[in-house]
C-alpha cells in the first residue's frame, strides 16, 4: 500500500445515548462522498461506518478533521482493511 492507494476502512464511533441515529444521518448526508454505509450498533461502539477514501491521507483528514469534530463524537477507532485478505459474499 502506498500513500496514494485507495483505502477502505471501518470507523467505530462512540456517542452519548440516543445520539446514534443522528450521527448515522449526518455521516450519510454530509460525508456521502466517502461513507458507503453507516449503522447504529449494540456493543463497544455506538455507530460503525464503512468508508472508502482515495488515500490514507484523505482518510486521516476525514477522521481527524471532520468526524472527530462532530458534535457528540467522543471516540473514534479506525480499522483499515487489508485488501488481499478482504472477502465479500
Amino acid at each position: 500500500m502506498t500513500a496514494d492507494t485507495p483505502v477502505t476502512a471501518f470507523i467505530l464511533i462512540t456517542v452519548p445515548a440516543k445520539k446514534s441515529g443522528d450521527l448515522v444521518r449526518i455521516l450519510m448526508d454530509e460525508f456521502s462522498e466517502f461513507v458507503t454505509e453507516a449503522a447504529a450498533v449494540y456493543g463497544e461502539a455506538d455507530v460503525i461506518a464503512k468508508v472508502e477514501a482515495p488515500s490514507v491521507q484523505k482518510l486521516h483528514e476525514l477522521v481527524m478533521e471532520s468526524i472527530q469534530n462532530l458534535a457528540n463524537v467522543s471516540v473514534t477507532r479506525t480499522f483499515i482493511i487489508i485488501p488481499s485478505l478482504h472477502k465479500t459474499k
